[in-house]
């Protein structure tokens, strides 16, 4: 038996890593324009409970982006956008980690592999 997964295990697990990369910038590029509409509601109306709207998009945006720091790449085992930092592996981008990053940070997995 070998300790290397297989190509439909790796396919599930870049499948869920890229369902929640896709959620996570939809809330991040989302967080704008509803911010926009419910600030405008609130100046119409008058009523400040419209505000809970964009605070929970903000915390629901944390939630997914903790969770997606903490996958993990299904090919090599390791944190999939946090790159591990040695003497010999640190370049001056290695602590860039943010979730579009397209590949494991580590082995070189591509997304869309």
């Amino acid at each position: 038996m070998t300790d290397s997964p297989d190509k439909a295990e790796v396919r599930r697990g870049l499948a869920r890593i890229r369902a929640l990369r896709r959620l996570f910038l939809g809330i991040l590029f989302g967080y704008f324009p509803i911010l926009v509409l419910c600030m405008a509601h609130i100046r119409r109306s008058g009523h400040w409970h419209a505000l809970a709207v964009p605070l929970l998009l903000f915390v629901a945006g944390m939630v997914v982006q903790k969770i997606l720091h903490g996958r993990r790449c299904p090919r090599c085992g390791e944190l999939f956008f946090v790159q591990t930092v040695t003497r010999t592996s640190y370049t001056p981008d290695s602590a860039w980690s943010f979730p579009p990053q397209k590949a494991c940070q580590n082995c070189g997995l591509r997304l869309n592999h």
